[in-house]
């Protein structure tokens, strides 16, 4: 098994290396639409065939260039593919085989843009069959990016774009809706903070007329038994008593 996979990452690496070498180079291009339209067919093969391998061993891509020796960094744009075709084929499942007819191929001066139908063999909305779409750019120096994609109908798309909408929608109707809830917590700042400033103020002068009142009585109480005792003397001399003890002053009426 292990020579299957260096046969077929050899296959793979040759594959790879054919964009740069076209046997019919026309004025325009450096590659035929013939030509490029083969070369991503069979790269979408050799990557199917390479991912079966890959998932007997349970390795990724990257783990198994490492166990052949091989650099990582020399391998990413093998690896980058990989991980597009695995993270492809979760939607569209295992490799059936390519739609070759809906082949699309473009061809400029210095790129050649090739897109490769490939059939899964998973289904959705009953019957139908999903499909993904690789899409191989080549320049005359070689492969210059491959990327996977699973292919999505109009419904399918139009439910995404609503969902996605809606949680945008929701996300920022959310935040606006917990703007306004602090904003009116505002309003209640200045009350707290006047309850507080009112606290010590009352402690303070509450104790002030408990202590004055106790001094005024006892004022007026000393003041008056001072009064009696001269009004007592003074009735004792007019009548020529010896002392006051007999007299008793009942009430001062102040004038």
């Amino acid at each position: 098994m292990k020579k299957k996979l260096l046969i077929c990452l050899a296959m793979l690496v040759c594959i790879l290396g054919l964009a740069g070498c076209g046997q019919e180079m026309t004025e325009n291009s450096f590659i035929t639409k013939d030509q490029a339209k083969e070369t991503g067919e069979a790269l979408c093969e050799q990557l199917a065939s390479l991912n079966q391998m890959l998932a007997v061993y349970g390795v990724s891509m990257s783990e198994y260039v490492e166990m052949s020796g091989g650099n990582p960094e020399d391998a990413a744009l093998d690896i980058a593919a990989m991980n597009s075709w695995v993270d492809a084929s979760e939607e569209f499942g295992n490799f059936v085989s390519v739609l070759s007819d809906e082949t699309e191929v473009t061809i400029t001066e210095d790129k050649a843009d090739v897109k490769v139908k490939i059939q899964g063999d998973k289904t959705y909305k009953g019957s139908k069959q999903r499909t993904a779409t690789m899409e191989v750019v080549m320049t005359e120096k070689g492969f210059d990016s491959i990327s996977v994609s699973t292919d999505y109908d109009m419904s399918e798309l139009m439910t995404k774009a609503a969902l996605n909408t809606v949680l945008g929608m929701g996300t920022v109707f959310a935040v606006l809706i917990l703007i306004s809830l602090l904003i009116s917590c505002f309003n209640f700042i200045p009350k707290i903070q006047e309850k507080f400033r009112k606290k010590p103020a009352q402690t303070q002068s509450a104790p002030a007329p408990a202590k004055a009142e106790p001094v005024a009585v006892i004022q007026e109480e000393t003041d008056d038994t001072e009064l009696i005792a001269v009004i007592a003397a003074a009735i004792a001399a007019s009548e020529g008593a010896v002392s006051a003890d007999g007299y008793v002053v009942r009430s001062i009426i102040r004038r």
